[in-house]
């Protein structure tokens, strides 16, 4: 067929040989190769052009589904998630499809209609603090924490809940420990989170004597994981002292009368002792009222590796002997 161009080798146009180009069907559309068109557009007679429009579901014909308010074929992936559009929900949204997995964020990925569906801590499984899905984010309820990311959700519970003993002054109040008959008792906690300390107090009460003393309070870790926590322990108020000075941090303290010996050079406890003021020798003191309220203060030890691993923190007068 004759191009319209001017024959190779011939004067004139439509000299009898094929034309030197390659030929032309009239009739053929331009080619759409090499054609990039914006989302939502097709490529037609090589111009770009926008998919015809709807305004909703049912309003575009079989074999496309209307997307941002265009009829999208139903093959056609326009978001390229490698969902088309005829199963995808959004086409607008390459974080939308059939083939995502869904994620704790408020939206629904995978295109079922639900949000945040599944096992709460399942969701939450990948997201670096851990936790569970709560109201589209990840995190843990208030009193609990995500310590171990090899177990899904929040694990491990703040022993003893939030907000007790969290000063001297509200110190957890374990009541009276008379020297007599003795008494003892356990206390556990964890001391989460991390910065947190824990607070108990309770009144050892020294019995009347006639004899010998029986009064001795002792705070002791019967179970301490790793050395992670020490305590420290106050006689008389918050801010009072251990003798024989400042309180400073144990894992077993006592303050005791039940001996009769020589302290820093100085004949002390009462045992034996006298109930009159007047003690007939010098190997014997007076049965003095000893009574006081003791406040022991747990935390963890600086630099100590964050578990859930719990103390047992016995608390006794009267129990042991000097």
């Amino acid at each position: 067929m004759d191009a319209g161009t001017r024959d190779a080798q011939v004067s004139g146009i439509d000299g009898g040989r094929r034309d030197s180009g390659p030929p032309v069907d009239a009739m053929a559309p331009p080619s759409c190769e090499g054609v990039s068109c914006e989302p939502f557009e097709y490529c037609f007679e090589g111009e770009c052009a926008p998919y015809p429009p709807c305004a909703g579901d049912g309003t575009c014909r079989a074999g496309s589904t209307c997307h941002a308010r265009y009829c999208v074929p139903d093959d056609v992936d326009v978001d390229g998630d490698g969902s088309p559009a005829g199963e995808d929900c959004d086409e607008t949204d390459p974080e939308k499809s059939p083939l995502l997995d869904e994620i704790c964020d408020g939206d629904d990925e995978d295109c079922d209609t639900n949000v945040d569906e599944g096992d709460p801590a399942a969701i939450c499984e990948y997201y670096p603090g851990g936790g569970v899905c709560i109201d589209g984010s990840c995190g843990c309820p208030s009193g609990t924490f995500d310590l171990d990311r090899t177990v899904p959700g929040c694990e491990c519970a703040a022993m003893p809940d939030l907000g007790q003993g969290v000063t001297c002054e509200t110190a957890i109040d374990l009541g009276d420990f008379p020297d007599s008959p003795g008494r003892t008792h356990v206390v556990t906690g964890n001391v989460l989170p991390d910065d947190r300390v824990v607070w108990y107090r309770f009144t050892a009460t020294d019995v009347a004597d006639t004899t010998c003393d029986n009064f001795h309070v002792r705070a002791q870790l019967m179970t301490n994981p790793d050395d992670t926590f020490e305590i420290t322990v106050s006689r008389g108020s918050c801010g009072g002292v251990a003798c024989p000075g400042p309180a400073t941090p144990t894992i077993d303290y006592s303050w005791a009368t039940d001996f009769r010996g020589d302290v820093g050079g100085v004949v002390s406890g009462q045992c034996p002792c006298w109930a009159s003021p007047t003690a007939p020798s010098d190997a014997a003191a007076h049965c003095t009222d000893d009574t006081a309220t003791f406040f022991v203060r747990v935390r963890r030890r600086p630099g100590a590796a964050l578990s859930c691993a719990t103390y047992a923190l016995e608390i006794s007068n009267g129990m042991y002997d000097s």
